[in-house]
């Protein structure tokens, strides 16, 4: 029955792979300035889908895309092979290309992973930011707060997706904001919020205001591993049971 609900909310706000969707009017052609051309493409096509400009199970076309573009087809398949890895695109040979269309499982595990992820970049970045940068991220995790009893998820996305990067980059790990930066794209997009905000009902968001004041509380006393704890409560906290297993 879970499974039935969150894909009847997925079909709400995602559209159906077979229903064709226009490519955007021609973009200005790209050119690459000391990078290559395939990263300036697979950039401007990743942005593309993250901000709902291709969406979910829309089939691609190479020719369409080299005209919006402006490139030959070879940075073009070098950059749909890339965004391919990444968890955004997904091919067939000699059949389609397309726009990942997310599983309503994929979003939960996917939610879930992201969880991990932002609460090891605060165990590792937390105590080794400026005091300047504590300060921001106190003042953050204030709004947060905020956000979370208004009930705004784009305020609850926006504030934390800012602590997330500030400790990230502050935790001196050159390798672990290599590899945040390149992998969790795909992850962002599963994690669609128009569907998750349907997910929670009074009892999670209860769930997240009292993981939000756990934060608080281990940043004012500098508790790295509470504030860990904390944050990826927040991701999971407010799932029940059955969509914790939900596969």
């Amino acid at each position: 029955m879970l499974m039935y609900w969150l894909d009847t909310m997925c079909r709400s706000v995602l559209t159906n792979p077979g229903d064709p969707v226009p490519v955007p009017t021609k973009s200005s052609p790209v050119t690459g300035k000391r990078v290559l051309l395939r990263d300036v493409v697979r950039d401007q096509l990743r942005d593309a889908i993250l901000d709902g400009t291709f969406q979910a199970g829309e089939v691609l076309h190479d020719a369409e895309l080299m005209e919006w573009l402006g490139v030959s087809r070879t940075p073009l398949r070098e950059a749909i092979n890339d965004l391919a890895r990444m968890g955004l695109i997904e091919m067939e040979p000699n059949r389609y290309t397309r726009v990942v269309n997310p599983k309503p499982s994929e979003m939960v595990m996917a939610f879930h992973t992201l969880g991990v992820l932002h609460g090891g970049a605060v165990a590792l970045g937390l105590l080794r930011l400026s005091p300047e940068r504590r300060r921001e991220v106190d003042d953050l995790a204030t709004l947060w707060m905020a956000a979370v009893r208004k009930r705004d998820m784009s305020g609850i996305r926006d504030s934390f997706n800012a602590i997330f990067a500030i400790c990230a980059e502050g935790s001196g790990n050159a390798i672990y904001r290599t590899l945040l930066g390149e992998e969790t794209y795909g992850l962002r997009y599963l994690t669609i919020m128009g569907v998750l905000a349907r997910l929670i009902d009074d009892r999670g968001w209860t769930e997240l205001e009292s993981a939000a004041g756990q934060l608080l509380r281990a940043l004012a006393a500098d508790d790295a591993e509470a504030a860990r704890v904390a944050v990826e409560r927040a991701h999971l906290g407010w799932i029940t049971p059955d969509e914790h297993d939900a596969r």
